[in-house]
C-alpha cells in the first residue's frame, strides 16, 4: 500500500489532499498544528477521521512516529501556510522540514511542493527558507515535484517543474480539485513499488 505524509492536514488544501489520497487507498499520515484548529476544521475532520488508513499527528511527533517506515510521498501545500498569519507556526514548520530533509527515514521519499502564485510572498523569510530546504532535498537525491497554483479562473491551470532551474510546464486542469489533479500527475510521473 502506498503511503503519504500530508502537512496542514486540516487546512483547506491539506485537507483536500487527505480526502483524495484516502479515496485512492493510500495510508495517510495527516500532520497539523493544534494552534490552527477551529470548529470548522473539527467538523470537516469528522468526514474522514474514522478512516482506518488515516493517522493524525501533531507536527512535533512526525519524525518519531515514522521511524522504520517507508513513506512514498510528502505533500507540502504551502498556500495553507501563506494564507494564515501564524509566524510561529511557519518557524516551527521550517525547523521540522530541516530535520526531515536530513532524516534517513525519508531518504527515498518523493517531495510534492505546492506553491501559491502570489508574487508578494517571494520576498518573505518563509519563502526563502523553503527554497533553501528544497535545494537541500534536491542535493540529497530525493525527487521533488513542484506545482504552482494559478489565479486565472477563466482558464484554470497548474504550473509544474521538477528542476531547481524552474523550467515550468503548464498543466490544464481536467477537474475542479487541485489535489486530485496533482496526485494524478504525480502518479503518472513517478513509478514506485507498492
Amino acid at each position: 500500500m502506498k503511503s503519504a505524509v500530508v502537512f496542514s492536514a486540516r487546512q483547506l488544501l491539506g485537507f483536500e489532499f487527505c480526502v483524495q489520497l484516502l479515496e485512492k487507498g493510500y495510508t495517510v499520515f495527516a500532520e497539523d498544528f493544534m494552534e490552527w484548529q477551529n470548529e470548522e476544521h473539527e467538523e470537516k475532520w469528522l468526514f474522514i477521521g474514522r478512516n482506518a488508513n488515516l493517522q493524525y499527528n501533531q507536527l512535533d511527533d512526525l519524525l518519531r512516529a515514522k521511524e522504520n517506515m517507508h513513506i512514498h510521498y510528502v505533500f507540502i501545500p504551502l498556500p495553507d501556510f501563506y494564507t494564515r498569519d501564524f509566524p510561529q507556526i511557519q518557524k516551527q514548520f521550517i525547523d521540522l522540514l530541516k530535520s526531515l530533509s536530513k532524516d534517513e527515514t525519508f531518504s527515498q521519499t518523493n517531495f510534492i511542493i505546492v506553491q501559491p502564485s502570489a508574487i508578494q510572498h517571494r520576498s518573505s523569510f518563509f519563502h526563502s527558507e523553503i527554497e533553501k530546504i528544497k535545494s537541500e532535498i534536491h542535493q540529497r537525491g530525493n525527487r521533488v515535484l513542484e506545482y504552482c497554483i494559478t489565479i486565472d479562473e477563466q482558464d484554470p491551470f497548474l504550473l509544474f517543474t521538477s528542476k531547481l532551474n524552474k523550467n515550468w510546464t503548464s498543466l490544464k486542469l481536467e477537474s475542479s480539485s487541485i489535489a486530485h489533479e496533482i496526485i494524478a500527475h504525480v502518479e503518472n510521473n513517478i513509478f514506485i513499488k507498492k
